[in-house]
Order: structure tokens, then sequence, then C-alpha cells
């Protein structure tokens, strides 16, 4: 009965909800926070639909113990930001990401955090307007340049 209440209350109260919105915000670049929030609650209502769906087959089969399967992800998930998770007070965003690659560095050997590159479609969109201003002017230089 013990087990039973404080896997409830461990469950409750502990619970992995409010990591999303916390962890995200605090690891990310003001640029990337929108995308990486938009899929860390995508993931989140994800593993919701997840237990909603399992909870009455281990409440059927494991009784007053069902809460047991959270309690130990709940374990793994303390674990896992007490030993892998940086500590983000007083840190700037480029600071924790500095921080990050050099913790990683060993793992991740082809990783390039330049900052200067863009993404293909801006690179696509900056090509077609420096194609355009070049025609412009080849048609400037010609006398065939016309506003409309």
């Amino acid at each position: 009965m013990v087990f039973y209440i404080l896997t409830y209350l461990i469950s409750l109260h502990a619970g992995l909800g409010p990591i999303p919105w916390l962890i995200v915000a605090e690891m990310f670049n003001a640029k990337y926070v929108t995308t990486a929030m938009s899929l860390s609650c995508m993931v989140n209502w994800g593993c919701n639909f997840v237990v909603g769906l399992v909870f009455p087959f281990l409440n059927e089969y494991l009784g007053p113990y069902s809460f047991a399967p959270f309690a130990f992800v709940i374990l793994l998930a303390f674990i896992f930001a007490l030993f892998w998770l940086p500590e983000t007070q007083g840190l700037t965003p480029e600071e924790l990401q500095d921080a990050l690659v050099k913790k990683n560095s060993s793992t991740y050997t082809s990783i390039s955090v330049d900052m200067t590159q863009s993404n293909p479609l801006d690179l696509e969109w900056r090509r077609a307007m420096e194609q355009i201003r070049k025609d412009e002017e080849d048609a400037m230089k010609s006398g065939q340049y016309s506003k409309c």
C-alpha cells in the first residue's frame, strides 16, 4: 500500500509534463526556440496519447502497482537530467552551445555550428535576387531597361 501511494504521489507531483516547456526555452537559441518547442510539444502530446492508451491495461494487470512504470521513467529522466543536461543558470545560449559542442565533440565529429550558414531556401532566394539584379544592370547598360 505504501509503494502504491508513493509511486502515485511521485507520478502526480514530479511528472514530466512541464519538461518540454522548460528545457527547450533554456537550451536553444532564440531563433530555434519555436521549431524546437513545436517538436517537443508534438512529442509530449504523442507520449500523452500512448499513456492514455496503455494505462487501462497497466491498471488491469498491475493493479496497485500500475504507477510503477511511470515512476521508473521519471527516475530515468532524473538521472538523464542530472548527468547529461548542462546547468543553464547564468549562461547565454551561445555559451551553452559552446559548452555542449565541447562536451560532445568526441561523439559528433562532423557537426558544424557555424552561424553564418543559411538554410537552402535562403541561399536559393539570395541567388535568385542576385540574378535579377544582374539582369537589370545588364538591361540598364544596354538601354533596354524598363520598370514595368
